[in-house]
């Protein structure tokens, strides 16, 4: 539907813009929410790293890194306070982590909504044969029953969440988190912090550690050098000795993949040197401003907003993908472009709109995208035959007022919960055969 699997084109990228389908748009969909990406000082990094040391340095760093490296984990170590693994991406990352960091008598509990990549790595351990459990998304009442389930029987509980949540921008009650362990020793966690990386923190190193304050050993923390960080990568924290020495030792992905090329290192330190200065501060000053900005208008409309928070990233529910798909392309029509949040990412029914605020985004146009978004909202869902009170049901939200929807007459509506009480014969009549939305789709 002409919103996904796209190609931005032009010659150059200011970040302020992205230009699509031949149009220049107001860019709302970036994670490089300080703008760093764009810094001369990161430019100049990369291009004389390249001039110096070439394109790549072809060799294993369990032999021996390029010269740049070693500058860059010490200043990165000077960040968190704490001993550093940089792996090529968060991804790779995982993969190598998680299978060293958990023992065969352990059990993982993976929160609903955290990051694919995760979920993708952990469930590797099922040849291993580690449970893997899986709870409502922040659901701590789910968290605790699980570790009572497991308590006698294995040796440690790991808990994987986001620190803030890639589509809706929400947070990880780490708080609450830690509270539990607490009262259950055995409990671990391993926190991907990539979302919450630089705007917020002592020395932008994130959500998590911001409200952790000091990293405990029950902790594994990923952090971001791609991303608002500005340069590539991803980092592990790990504040517990044997652990870490385990981790860089075994981590499989770490030991046989590629080292990050010079360009990326080179940019990675000039990045960490603005996050070890008080300039950072700045930053995430100006970020909070037009985050702030963007929810005080928001806060006039009734549009559907999943999770109110001073996080970057927004969510507007939209219920079903065909409403989705039609609310992104209006916005594009008028200029705005945002992501669409769809299944696998979500849910089917809780498709919606990602909206990411960054520091090139500028008062006038987050004005105009909801003044954009207040019109065509509306429109979106009268087009495809839906209402308001519809989405706000699908993500157990009250709305801020009643919207009212017109009901044929002599039209019977029955509001069923599940999929499960509706005749399977009767909607596959009508919709069979149309993928996620036949009756075995939704189940």
């Amino acid at each position: 539907a002409g919103v996904l699997h796209l190609y931005a084109g032009g010659k150059s990228f200011s970040g302020r813009t992205i230009r699509v389908g031949g149009r220049e748009l107001f860019h709302f969909g970036t994670t490089g929410y300080l703008g760093l990406e764009q810094d001369d000082r990161l430019k100049r990094a990369a291009k004389d790293a390249i001039e110096k040391f070439g394109t790549q340095f072809p060799l294993s760093k369990s032999y021996i890194s390029n010269p740049l490296y070693e500058e860059l984990e010490r200043s990165v170590t000077t960040m968190y306070q704490n001993p550093v693994v940089i792996t090529k991406n968060s991804t790779l990352g995982h993969l190598g982590v998680i299978p060293s960091a958990v023992d065969d008598q352990d059990v993982i509990v993976l929160d609903h909504q955290v990051h694919w990549s995760v979920q993708n790595a952990a469930k590797m351990l099922k040849t291993r044969s580690v449970p893997i459990e899986m709870i409502r998304h922040n659901h701590l009442e789910m968290l605790e029953d699980k570790i009572k389930k497991y308590r006698d029987s294995k040796k440690h509980i790991w808990y994987m969440a986001d620190g803030i949540y890639s589509m809706y921008g929400d947070y990880a009650p780490v708080k609450e988190l830690l509270a539990l362990a607490d009262t259950y020793p055995q409990l671990r966690f391993y926190f991907d912090d990539v979302h919450g990386m630089s705007w917020v923190g002592k020395h932008g190193t994130g959500y998590v550690l911001n409200e952790l304050g000091d990293l405990p050993e029950n902790v594994l923390l990923f952090g971001t050098l791609s991303k608002t960080f500005g340069a590539s990568g991803a980092v592990l924290t790990c504040s517990n000795p044997e652990m870490y020495d385990r981790i860089k030792t075994f981590g499989g992905p770490l030991t046989f993949s590629a080292q990050l090329e010079p360009a990326s290192v080179a940019a990675a330190i000039a990045s960490a040197q603005i996050h070890l200065s008080p300039e950072i501060y700045d930053l995430q000053k100006d970020l909070r401003q037009r985050i702030d900005y963007f929810n005080d208008c928001l806060m006039a409309t009734d549009l559907p907003l999943i999770d109110h928070n001073a996080s970057p990233v927004f969510y507007i529910g939209t219920g079903m993908p065909k409403t989705g798909y039609n609310f992104v392309n209006r916005l594009m029509k008028e200029g705005y472009y945002v992501n669409l949040g769809i299944f696998p990412a979500v849910p089917v029914k809780n498709t919606g709109v990602r909206i990411t605020i960054s520091r090139h985004n500028q008062r006038e146009e987050i004005k105009g995208l909801v003044e954009a978004m207040t019109y065509h909202f509306p429109k979106a869902l009268e087009a495809t035959q839906t209402y308001a009170q519809r989405v706000f049901h699908a993500f157990k939200l009250e709305p801020r007022t009643k919207s009212e929807h017109r009901i044929s007459e002599g039209l019977c509506v029955e509001i069923k919960e599940s999929i499960d009480q509706v005749d399977k014969g009767t909607w596959n009549r009508y919709l069979g055969g149309q993928g996620v939305y036949d009756w075995e789709g939704l189940k």
